[in-house]
C-alpha cells in the first residue's frame, strides 16, 4: 500500500433507526453500535425527524444508548416533511411544497428538534434539510427544487444551531439538487454535508467522485439504500446464516456498493433500517424467520468495514499485483493501525496473498464473513512489513495491521 497517497477522511458506516415506528432496545442498540463480539460497530445512526415535536421522544432512549456505549458515533436527523399546515397541499404525504413563507418557521422547526435532542443528552451532528426533496410518496415527504434548497439554506440555514446542515439527499444523488447550494457561497458557508441516496445512482453515472463537492470541502454521505430482492415477495430464508442467495445479494449488490463508494472518495454509507429482517439484526417478522435482536449475515458482512474502519480514519493508496486481480480492496489508515477490507466475489480463493505494510509490523488481524462464516479470526502470518493470508472465494474479509 501507499500510505503517501491520501483520499477521503471517513465519518463512518450506519444505518437508520425506525423512522414511523418503535425505536431499538438498549440490547440491540449495543449490538449494532458495539465493538465487542457478536456486535457490529456502527458508528452512525440515522434518525427521523417529525413534523411532530410530541413524537420526537420515540428515540430519545436508543440515541443515547448509542452515543455512550459506542465509539464516536454519530447522529444524523433527516425530516421527511414540514407540519402539513406550512405546505402548499396541507398534507403531510404525497409531496407538496413549503410555502416561502414559513421558510423562517421551518428552520426554527429544525433547530428547536436539535436543541430538544441537546436537552435530552443527545447531539445531532448532522441535520437534513430534507429526506428525498425529489419523491413525492403517499406518505411523509415534500418537494423543493435544487434553487429553493438554496435559497432556505441560504436565508435560513445560520438558524440551526449546534449542528451541521447537510443538502439533499435526493433519490439518486442528483447534482441538480446540491450543485446550486455549492455554487452559493453564502449558502456553502452555512452546510456541513452533501447527502444523497443509491436508489438509481450508479445507473445514473454517479456512484462515483463528486467534483464540485471535493472542491469546497464538502463530506459526501451516502445517507439510504434499502436492497432485499432476495426474498423474492417472502420467504423463510433471512435467518438461515448459510442461504445462497441471501448472501449473493449481501456481496454482489451491497457490499460491492460500499466498495464503490469508498472508492468515489464518499465518506460515509449509512444504510436503510439497521433491524429489519433483510438487515443487521432481526425483527422477529415470523414470515422472515429472523430472531429480534439477532445480528445477520448481512450486519456481519457490513460490520467488516463498521467495525474496522472508524471514524476519522483516512483512506489511502495502494498498488495491487496481478495476482490480486480477483480482489476489490480499499485501504485505511487510523489509530496507527492500517486497515485493509477484501472483496473477494470471484469463485476461487486467493492463497497466501501478500500484504506489504509501510513498516514493521507489530500485529496482525484477520477476520472474514462468507456464506459459511461469520466474522471468523482467520490464520495470518507476519514477517517484519509483510503479511500473508489466504483469501477465501466469495467473501469479505478485514485485515487489521498495527504498525
Amino acid at each position: 500500500m501507499n500510505a503517501g497517497t491520501t483520499y477521503q477522511t471517513v465519518d463512518g458506516f450506519g444505518a437508520a433507526v425506525s423512522i414511523w415506528g418503535g425505536a431499538w432496545s438498549t440490547a440491540e442498540t449495543q449490538t449494532l453500535v458495539g465493538l465487542g463480539p457478536n456486535q457490529l460497530g456502527l458508528s452512525i445512526v440515522r434518525t427521523g425527524l417529525s413534523p411532530v415535536s410530541s413524537e420526537w421522544a420515540t428515540q430519545v432512549s436508543a440515541l443515547k444508548t448509542a452515543r455512550s456505549y459506542g465509539s464516536n458515533v454519530k447522529i444524523m436527523a433527516s425530516p421527511w416533511t414540514a407540519p402539513a399546515a406550512w405546505k402548499t397541499n396541507n398534507s403531510r404525504i404525497n409531496g407538496g411544497k413549503l410555502r416561502p413563507e414559513y421558510y423562517d418557521d421551518y428552520a426554527n422547526h429544525l433547530n428547536s428538534y436539535v436543541q430538544y435532542m441537546r436537552n435530552q443528552g443527545v447531539t445531532i451532528d448532522v441535520t437534513s434539510v430534507q429526506n428525498e426533496p425529489d419523491w413525492h410518496p403517499d406518505y411523509d415527504s415534500m418537494d423543493w427544487s435544487g434553487t429553493e434548497l438554496q435559497t432556505f439554506v441560504r436565508e435560513q440555514g445560520a438558524k440551526v444551531q449546534n449542528t451541521r446542515l447537510m443538502v439533499a439527499e435526493a433519490v439518486n444523488l442528483n447534482y441538480g439538487y446540491t450543485d446550486p447550494t455549492l455554487n452559493d457561497a453564502a449558502a456553502r458557508n452555512n452546510i456541513g454535508y452533501i447527502g444523497g441516496h443509491l436508489y438509481g445512482t450508479e445507473a445514473a453515472g454517479r456512484l462515483k467522485p463528486y467534483p464540485l463537492a471535493q472542491q469546497y470541502q464538502k463530506p459526501v454521505w451516502m445517507t439510504e439504500w434499502n436492497l432485499h430482492e432476495a426474498d423474492g415477495g417472502g420467504s423463510n430464508i433471512w435467518g438461515n446464516p448459510a442461504n445462497a442467495t441471501v448472501w449473493n445479494e449481501t456481496l454482489d449488490d451491497i457490499m460491492r456498493t460500499v466498495h464503490r463508494s469508498m472508492e468515489s472518495n464518499w465518506s460515509a454509507y449509512v444504510w436503510w433500517y439497521g433491524k429489519r429482517y433483510y438487515s443487521f439484526i432481526g425483527d422477529g417478522e415470523s414470515a422472515y424467520g429472523t430472531v429480534a435482536g439477532a445480528p445477520l449475515k448481512r450486519g456481519y458482512a457490513f460490520a467488516q468495514y463498521a467495525k474496522y474502519v472508524r471514524p476519522g480514519y483516512q483512506r489511502v493508496g495502494l498498488t495491487k499485483s496481478s495476482k490480486a486481480s480477483p480482489l476489490e480492496v480499499t485501504a485505511y489508515s487510523g489509530d496507527g493501525k492500517v486497515t485493509l477490507v477484501i472483496l473477494n466475489r470471484s469463485t476461487s480463493a486467493v492463497t497466501n496473498a501478500v500484504v506489504q505494510a509501510p513498516q514493521n509490523v507489530s500485529r496482525a488481524e484477520y477476520v472474514a464473513t462468507s456464506q459459511n462464516a461469520s466474522a471468523a479470526s482467520q490464520p495470518v502470518g507476519v514477517n517484519g512489513n509483510q503479511v500473508t493470508v489466504n483469501v477465501g472465494a466469495r467473501s469479505i474479509s478485514t485485515v487489521v495491521l498495527t504498525l
